[in-house]
């Protein structure tokens, strides 16, 4: 099976797709997409395939899958290896994933950049007006994929409204993701893995979201957690884990190209 994963390096989702497909140990094509300086996202032949315009996509044999949650499943049926949704466990996985895919991480993840720098603030604001304007350049040149660049134009609009304001719900994610991390830490005490005794999908997007925390340097949450930070360790040292690339850190010499890339490339 010809396998192809369209994914960004620092892209929440596309490390959930990229820890899955380690943990099955698929075989694949990796295609980057420059999401940040290039905008690749906004291309007429990844809008053809992805109008929604994100990250990952997983294209099996001209399968086209185009949303992380639905590529674990695919993945998991498609592929052999363990299964990672037993069904004597998968109402309690199923509970598992809707808690995580319920929880905004772009809003966590935001609203920190945008408390710690004021450049951020001026970097995101220019960055989301610059895919607007990206957008009505696409539409104009490639007329016949109008109806996706309008959506997408529409949504950029609403990201950078809700973003970029005050009243913007950090201080509630902020709360939420306390809150997640505390029902992880209780299901911990119950079993090995997040959400039965064996390792499963809530664990791929689990330790995508602690990766994420290590990130925007909110690894006390789980280091004040004694259940929580054992599992961390567990699984950032699993060999699916570096297989995947799971990035915690964004180097300082591309993280300059991209404020760059935010603040002064049209």
């Amino acid at each position: 099976m010809a396998t192809i994963l369209y994914s960004n390096y620092s892209s929440y989702y596309s490390m959930i797709a990229r820890l899955c497909l380690a943990e099955k140990q698929v075989t694949y094509d990796l295609h980057d997409v420059d999401i940040h300086i290039k905008m690749e996202q906004f291309a007429p032949e990844y809008v053809a395939m992805q109008p929604n315009m994100t990250v990952p996509v997983l294209d099996c044999d001209g399968n086209i899958i185009a949303d992380s949650r639905l590529i674990l499943h695919f993945v998991n049926q498609h592929f052999g290896g363990v299964d990672l949704f037993p069904a004597a466990d998968a109402e309690a996985i199923e509970k598992s994933l809707e808690l995580h895919y319920a929880f905004s991480i772009e809003d966590l993840t935001m609203g920190n950049a945008l408390r710690k720098s004021p450049i951020a603030r001026i970097a995101l604001g220019r960055g989301l007006a610059r895919a607007s304007r990206r957008c009505l350049l696409m539409m104009k040149s490639h007329p016949e994929l109008t109806e996706a660049y309008t959506k997408k134009l529409a949504l950029e609009e609403e990201r950078k409204r809700l973003i970029l304001s005050e009243d913007n719900n950090y201080t509630q994610m902020q709360q939420r993701a306390i809150g997640l991390c505390d029902m992880l830490e209780e299901q911990l005490a119950q079993h090995q893995y997040a959400a039965s005794a064996q390792y499963s999908l809530a664990d791929v997007v689990w330790t995508i979201f602690l990766a994420r925390l290590v990130m925007i340097k909110f690894d006390h949450l789980i280091a004040e957690r004694k259940n929580l930070s054992d599992y961390w360790q567990r699984m950032s040292t699993r060999k699916s884990y570096a297989a995947a690339n799971i990035c915690t850190k964004i180097p300082v010499s591309k993280l300059i190209r991209i404020i760059f890339a935010l603040l002064f490339k049209s």
